[in-house]
C-alpha cells in the first residue's frame, strides 16, 4: 500500500489534507479537554459539601462521645446527637455524589464534543485516503512488473475527463485502436500520482 504519490503536485496536496486532518484532531481534542475541565469546575461546591458534611459529622460524633460520659442522663442526651451525626453523614454522601454526576457530565460532554467532529471528518477522509492508496499501490506493482500499457491507456479512456483526452491525443479511440497507449497510459498513472510506466521496446 501506497501512502503518497510519486508526483509533486499530489503529494503536496495529500500532504497539506494530512497536516489539516490532525490539526482539525488537535484542535477538537483540545476543545473536549477545554470543555472537560470547565465543567469539572461545577464540582467544587460538591467538595465543599462533602467536607462540611464530613466535619459536622465528626464534631458531632466528638460531642455525642462527651455527652456519653455524663452522669445519669448521658445515655439519654447521646440519641438525639447520633441522628445529627447522621444527617451530617448524609450531607457528606451528597456532595460526593455531586461530584460523581458532575464528573461523568463533564467526561461525556469532553468526549462527544472531541469525537463527532473529528469522526465526521474521518468518515469523509480516511476512505479516500485508503482507496487511493490501494489503487495506487496496485497500479505501482503493475508498472514495476512491466504489465501491458494497454491496460492504463483503457482506464484512461474510460476514467478521465474528454479535456484531458484531447490534451495527450486528439483522437483517444484511434490512439487505443492503433496501438498507442504510452500517452494515455501515462495520463492513468499521473491521475494516480505515480510517474510513467515502463516504455514498450
Amino acid at each position: 500500500m501506497r501512502l503518497y504519490a510519486e508526483t509533486a503536485g499530489l503529494r503536496a496536496r495529500q500532504l497539506l489534507g494530512d497536516l489539516a486532518t490532525l490539526a482539525w484532531t488537535a484542535a477538537w481534542v483540545w476543545a473536549g479537554l477545554t470543555l472537560y475541565r470547565l465543567v469539572e469546575k461545577l464540582a467544587v461546591p460538591g467538595a465543599r459539601v462533602e467536607q462540611a458534611g464530613s466535619n459536622f459529622s465528626g464534631n458531632v460524633a466528638e460531642i455525642q462521645e462527651t455527652i456519653g460520659r455524663v452522669p445519669v442522663v448521658g445515655d439519654q442526651l447521646q440519641g438525639p446527637f447520633g441522628r445529627l451525626a447522621g444527617t451530617g453523614q448524609t450531607l457528606a454522601e451528597a456532595g460526593a455524589t455531586q461530584q460523581q454526576v458532575v464528573h461523568q457530565l463533564a467526561l461525556w460532554l469532553g468526549v462527544v464534543v472531541a469525537a463527532v467532529p473529528v469522526v465526521a471528518l474521518l468518515l469523509a477522509w480516511l476512505p479516500r485516503r485508503v482507496a487511493w492508496a490501494r489503487e495506487a499501490g496496485a497500479a505501482g506493482r503493475l508498472r514495476l512488473d512491466g504489465a501491458d500499457l494497454e491496460l492504463f491507456a483503457i482506464r484512461a479512456v474510460a476514467n478521465r475527463p474528454l479535456r484531458q483526452l484531447h490534451r495527450v491525443t486528439p483522437d483517444p479511440a484511434g490512439a487505443l485502436r492503433a496501438g498507442e497507449y504510452e500517452a494515455l497510459a501515462d495520463l492513468e498513472l499521473r491521475a494516480l500520482g505515480l510517474r510513467a510506466g515502463p516504455r514498450r521496446p
